[in-house]
């Protein structure tokens, strides 16, 4: 038996008799410090076993010389190559053969035992994946701090954001590659929105680019003097306070009809991107494909986007449109208010009278209504002016979306007529994570953590794992470089004080 395996043998016995300590007690500890030796005591016994574990599979017997990706290579036994393998229970010493190359003894090595085990890039690949699933739920240093609670150890920060890119990276693939879920109702449901998340500009990027000067003093006043070197102008109206990019979600789910009435929502899912709207649609409808779309009954919901209708045109043109309930009655009260005082009861009572139309099916008699207050308005008088270009907004829009307002029929089926499942969808995919204060993401790993959260969200966090460990996932030497948005072409001015 080799040494390596007689020795990481007696490391165990000497890591278990740690374990079994634990457990006595001369009656003056508490039981949250034993718990706490305790967890200590099964993290390095957990090590131990792994080292034995490689042990073993280092000395299994293998061809001294081998052929892989096209080439000829020798295992070179004299020279091993020695580092440390992060895992859940902690970093352990890693020691095995190196594949060289006949012939060639400077080319690149390779490493059979690391292929073999699947490592990735010195890490296990479930410390891989409960570190980037730790990233997809919260920011990267929060999730690192998690992390190392639990584990005892934490990856640097860049390689933190090496594994959120390779395991990011093979989110989206795995999404389309997934079957339709089981037992499926016989009405599809797709809806839209859309948010945008805080991007890194040009100008901020350069700017983090530059080594900082040292400054004497403390911190605080480097960075007071770091402000008064770039003052904020004070933003005016119509000004945004955020670089942002919108990330337009979908979800498709179904509804089954049951003798009690309709159930569901029966497996609601999403996918998202940061791409455009038409790349969420040609994916939402190799989705919708999957779940039956051309011979089920299919609902399409959405706000009042122009983009979201023009794309509904073009890749649901069969399905029923219905603009979403919610997003009316703010119209409405809009209009209401320019009629009655906010808070009275004529004002109540005259939405009301709206909202039982709307509902009847009556759409025709609420434009007439709208078109009748419009006219009574009078064109001079304090206010009126923009009382009678709210109204008119109202009815014009109502006006163009009278063929959406569908809620007569969808409500005596017993269907839905609001968004508020892609909009409660959006809220948790992209506003909780992507949408923080003071963060500002590039364009490429913020598609991969809306990607990593769709799979998180979508509980199939399980599946993805199981994925992944049917292939191998590198990591990069580097993290991927952030790609900047400009939501504005910058000024000259702007551009000269940026560098």
């Amino acid at each position: 038996m080799p040494k390596s395996i007689v020795r990481a043998e007696r490391e165990v016995q000497t890591a278990l008799s740690s374990v079994m300590r634990c457990a006595e007690t001369d009656g003056t500890q508490r039981l949250c410090e034993v718990e706490a030796q305790l967890w200590t005591a099964l993290l390095a016994l957990g090590r131990a076993v792994l080292v034995l574990f490689l042990a073993h599979y280092v000395a299994r017997p293998r061809a001294v010389v081998y052929r892989h990706g096209g080439q000829q290579y020798a295992l070179d036994v004299k020279h091993p190559r020695s580092t440390e393998l992060g895992t859940r229970f902690g970093k352990i010493p890693f020691t095995r053969p190196v594949g060289r190359r006949v012939g060639r003894a400077s080319a690149a090595c390779d490493l059979p035992v690391d292929r073999q085990l699947r490592s990735c890039g010195g890490f296990s690949l479930g410390t891989v994946l409960a570190v980037t699933r730790l990233c997809a739920q919260m920011a990267f240093s929060t999730a690192r701090e998690t992390f190392a609670q639990s584990h005892e150890w934490s990856p640097s920060s860049r390689t933190v954001l090496r594994m959120v890119d390779a395991v990011g990276s093979r989110a989206r693939s795995f999404i389309e590659q997934c079957p339709a879920p089981e037992g499926d109702g016989e009405i599809l449901f797709i809806q839209a929105d859309g948010r945008g998340a805080p991007m890194i500009n040009a100008a901020e990027h350069r700017r983090r680019r530059q080594p900082r000067r040292r400054r004497p003093g403390t911190q605080r006043s480097g960075r007071q003097a770091r402000r008064r070197e770039r003052p904020r102008a004070r933003r005016t109206k119509g000004q945004k306070s955020k670089n942002a990019k919108v990330a337009v979600v979908g979800i498709i789910y179904t509804l089954r009809k049951t003798r009690r009435g309709v159930e569901g929502p029966i497996n609601k899912r999403m996918v998202a991107t940061f791409e455009s709207h038409e790349a969420l649609f040609i994916w939402l409808r190799r989705e919708a494909d999957k779940r039956g779309y051309g011979s089920k009954r299919t609902i399409f919901l959405g706000d009042g986007s122009d983009h979201l209708w023009r794309n509904q045109k073009k890749y649901f043109p069969d399905a029923e449109v219905c603009l979403d309930w919610y997003h009316v009655m703010e119209k409405l009260w809009i209009a209401g208010e320019c009629l009655h005082p906010e808070g009275s009861a004529e004002l109540r009572t005259w939405i009301n009278a709206q909202t039982k139309w709307l509902r009847g099916g009556r759409v025709g008699q609420v434009l007439e209504e709208l078109a009748r207050a419009y006219a009574a308005v009078p064109k001079t008088g304090p206010g009126n002016k923009g009382r009678r270009k709210r109204l008119h907004n109202v009815l014009n829009f109502l006006t163009d979306q009278r063929h959406r307002l569908r809620y007569h029929r969808l409500r005596r089926d017993g269907l839905d007529i609001g968004t508020g499942a892609v909009e409660g969808a959006v809220r948790n995919l992209v506003g909780l994570r992507l949408d923080g204060p003071g963060m500002r993401w590039g364009r490429d790993r913020s598609e991969l953590v809306l990607h990593l959260r769709c799979i998180l969200l979508n509980g199939q966090w399980r599946d993805f794992a199981a994925y992944l460990a049917r292939q191998h996932v590198p990591l990069a030497a580097a993290p991927a470089p952030a790609r900047t948005h400009d939501a504005k072409p910058q000024k000259p001015q702007q551009l000269r004080e940026a560098a």
